[in-house]
């Protein structure tokens, strides 16, 4: 599996145990700073991130929050 594959399934996961569903923000900072304590770098994370705005599964909104458009998992 690769790196990016690795972090996408643990960002998946951890929107996951924060409940997210469509048309609920959640803050950047939630999602970071555990991921970031499990190894993942900022860069990784937002690379995954970018990749599910491209496929409209989110968007990113003001004060560092990104909106869930559609379900992740």
């Amino acid at each position: 599996m690769s790196r990016f594959n690795q972090t996408e399934t643990a960002v998946i996961a951890r929107l996951h145990a924060l409940k997210a569903k469509p048309e609920v923000t959640i803050t950047l900072q939630d999602v970071n700073d555990p991921l970031g304590g499990l190894g993942f770098t900022k860069d990784e994370i937002s690379a995954v991130l970018v990749a599910f705005e491209q496929d409209k599964m989110i968007a990113f909104a003001s004060a560092n929050r990104i909106l869930v458009l559609k379900s992740l998992f």
